[in-house]
């Protein structure tokens, strides 16, 4: 019951009323809560402002952040020759690569290959109508599209319109190619079909076969002789059969594996397809006046990779066999010539002349009836854009891709061909981030410096005070800040020896000691500022151990083994047999037996330098990734001349050397397992970076000081509605006390005015 509700306290008495019972109330009220209200404001108050000091710390951290980021140290600026639209192509360089220039000459455009049908009248007219086709027997026809050796067949009947013709190319090419309808504006036969790859490069042209009259009607007559590389699938011999198919066998008298397959001047070619499943190998053979039988199986093994021999048997027999168990095909031609005699890769032609040779020289007539991706004849306009590879040279290296955007050129690199042209671009490490980054650094530390000495500053002439004062946790953030930023750390580096402005000043490895004010960002009487010409300066002397100083780094250690030094290997060849040398390094062991093709190896060279050479060669030709042999030849051409072999890894990998002990010894080496050790240092930013984040987290003095303010409040909130409803409870107790006494009294007050009432009426009698 609330005090006061009832006004008619103390009418009893005079004496127990609401309003003194109001007076004790919050008489006791002010005394138990002023306190905690005191310290309620004061908590609110330094959440406030622990709240705009967050902000600043917040904007500090960032540019910590991000100057503690390798990141930001690996950014690339390419500055291009040319720039615009006249440019030949554009350059992204990121972060992982370490290209610093790069001449591009752009020959030719990687290109779409694109047709157009003849002119149709009407587009809800149907094809075979259109054009007078009859078809089969059923009324039906169909053509087949090959593309990069695949096949899409397109069948059409009666009722097919030329924009549903559109439709069916779509769907069965699966987006591979594209048909469109233009409308080109034409009074009589407005609508072409387009059909075009969608991707560009010679791999994605388009070839055709099926009924020629259809085809033709469409405008796209076919060369028979003319077969695009993506639809070339070779012949069968004539009666073939499906049995053997790995194989091509014939015979013819009197064969001399010596016997010249041509006359003299002449020349042609053989092509041989392997069909794996849906993978087609071509390989063509160049046939000329001097090849024989026998030399001919001797480039069949070479040029094929051993994929396709050659072998002759008794009576005049000889057998042409894909060796990997593949379906064997031939094709009487080879690469086709462009007008300017140039070969081109993307097209076959058939040969007369390779005909006569199957006939003449092996007895085999091949069977043409099997459908290949034949191309249109070479004048036909509807041909309106033949699919081209990219043509271009990279520091004078010639390279052909199928698309204008290139990739695989180098880790982190991406060119892209724009036009015919040539091009020049220089790569440098992009400093002016990181000296805008120092720039914001500094301007948030002294906004942060502003707000931490105004919130912990005491001024007793003013009786002034910040609402930190005395509050260590915040009080020792700028010391924790201040050490790091004018610390000395040690780094690997370079120093010049010598006169730096002479040609006789050189770079060497060394310990260097280096701190922020050499880059330019120095601490005077509590304000940092930032020197961007300092910086730059300092920064382009060695890149690399900025970036260590900035912001650390970590890593495998490099592997470096060095041999015994060694001579006399002998002028005999030194035969490697299995397992007497082998190398693991990342999780893949080669053994020296062997050459990278499978053959057997044998060191060969007429002295110590040559073997050297060529073993070193050897061990590099497996390609192992970080792995590099080299030697090193001591005293040469003097007494005592010796060789040193050397084994450098670089990846990370532990390096293993396994083997005969005295084999390896030949070489100077030992069966042993180096290891590759993992080192990590951390830079003046990787440093702050962390001490930022330590600082900031629930954990860390601002941090935790921010989350015992706010359990503080919760608290103070808490006791202080416990202590108001304590107060409030015992004085509602208290007034039904009062109100109880008050009710007494006033009856006691009553009998007592009756009896006196009495008494004084019994005087009256009396007297």
């Amino acid at each position: 019951m609330a005090v006061g509700s009832l006004g008619s306290l103390g009418i009893g008495s005079g004496v127990l009323t609401s309003d003194t019972l109001n007076k004790l109330k919050e008489a006791e009220m002010n005394a138990h809560l002023s306190l905690y209200n005191t310290q309620l404001e004061t908590n609110t108050s330094r959440q406030k402002d622990l709240a705009e000091l967050e902000a600043k710390l917040l904007a500090f951290q960032t540019a910590v952040n991000s100057l503690g980021d390798t990141s930001q140290f690996n950014k690339k600026k390419v500055s291009p020759s040319v720039s615009g639209d006249s440019a030949a192509a554009s350059l992204v360089v990121g972060s992982l690569s370490n290209l610093t220039n790069m001449k591009v000459i752009v020959d030719q455009l990687a290109q779409k290959d694109v047709y157009q049908s003849n002119g149709f009248r009407d587009k809800s007219a149907t094809v075979m109508g259109s054009l007078g086709i009859k078809g089969d027997e059923s009324g039906k026809t169909s053509f087949t599209i090959t593309q990069d050796g695949k096949d899409y067949k397109i069948d059409i009947d009666q009722s097919t319109t030329v924009a549903q013709l559109a439709e069916k190319i779509n769907a069965a090419t699966g987006g591979k190619i594209e048909a469109k309808l233009v409308n080109t504006g034409d009074r009589d036969n407005p609508y072409r079909l387009v059909v075009q790859s969608t991707e560009t490069g010679t791999k994605n042209n388009i070839s055709f076969s099926g009924d020629d009259e259809l085809l033709k009607a469409m405008g796209w007559e076919l060369d028979k002789n003319s077969i695009s590389a993506g639809g070339l699938y070779g012949f069968r011999p004539t009666g073939a059969g499906d049995k053997d198919k790995d194989k091509i066998t014939s015979s013819i008298n009197n064969i001399n594996q010596e016997d010249k397959l041509l006359s003299k001047g002449e020349s042609t070619s053989l092509t041989f397809v392997i069909k794996n499943g849906e993978r087609y190998d071509r390989f063509t053979i160049n046939i000329d006046e001097n090849t024989t039988y026998k030399s001919l199986a001797e480039d069949l093994k070479k040029q094929t990779n051993g994929k396709v021999e050659l072998s002759f048997g008794e009576n005049g027999s000889f057998t042409f066999r894909a060796t990997n168990g593949g379906e064997l095909s031939l094709f009487d031609g080879g690469y086709a010539v462009d007008k300017d005699g140039n070969i081109d890769q993307a097209n076959y032609t058939r040969d007369e002349k390779a005909t006569s040779l199957l006939s003449s020289k092996f007895g085999i007539t091949l069977d043409n009836s099997t459908p290949q991706g034949y191309n249109v004849k070479a004048d036909n306009e509807n041909h309106i854009q033949k699919g081209m590879d990219a043509i271009f040279s990279v520091d004078g290296v010639k390279m052909t891709r199928p698309t204008n955007t290139i990739t695989d050129i180098g880790p982190d690199i991406t060119l892209e061909l724009k036009q015919k042209g040539e091009i020049s671009f220089n790569v440098t490490q992009d400093t002016e981030s990181i000296a805008q980054s120092l720039e914001s650094l500094a301007t948030a530390y002294n906004d942060l410096m502003i707000n931490l000495n105004a919130a912990t500053k005491f001024d007793p002439d003013a009786g002034t005070k910040g609402n930190f004062v005395g509050v260590s946790e915040i009080y020792n953030i700028k010391s924790q800040i201040n050490n790091i930023l004018l610390q000395t750390i040690t780094v690997d580096g370079t120093v010049i020896v010598g006169d730096s402005d002479s040609s006789e000043g050189i770079k060497v490895s060394s310990k260097v000691s280096l701190s922020l004010a050499d880059y330019g960002l120095t601490l005077n009487d509590g304000v940092l500022t930032f020197d961007s010409g300092k910086f730059n300066s300092k920064f382009n002397e060695d890149p690399q151990m900025a970036e260590k100083f900035f912001v650390g780094s970590n890593g495998f250690e490099d592997i470096d083994l060095v041999g015994d030094r060694v001579s006399n290997l002998g002028e005999e060849d030194i035969k490697f047999e299995e397992g007497k040398f082998t190398i693991t390094y990342n999780d893949e062991t080669i053994d020296l037996s062997k050459t990278v093709n499978g053959d057997p190896f044998t060191l060969t060279g007429a002295d110590d330098i040559e073997k050297a050479k060529n073993l070193v060669e050897h061990i590099n030709s497996f390609g192992l990734e970080g792995l590099e042999a080299s030697f090193e030849i001591i005293n040469q051409g003097k007494e005592g001349q010796q060789i040193q072999f050397k084994i450098k890894g670089t990846s990370g990998s532990n390096l293993e050397i396994k083997g005969d002990s005295e084999f390896l010894k030949k070489f100077g080496l030992s069966s042993r397992t180096i290891y590759s050790v993992y080192k990590e240092e951390t830079g003046t930013f990787g440093v702050l970076k962390n001490t930022m984040g330590e600082i900031m987290s629930s954990d860390g003095s601002f941090g935790g000081y921010k989350e015992s303010l706010t359990k503080e409040s919760k608290n103070l909130n808490e006791t202080i509605e416990s202590t108001k409803k304590t107060i409030e409870d015992r004085y509602d107790t208290m007034w039904s006390r009062w109100a109880a006494y008050d009710g007494i009294i006033a009856k006691l007050n009553n009998q007592a005015s009756v009896i006196s009432n009495m008494i004084n009426a019994a005087n009256n009698q009396g007297s």
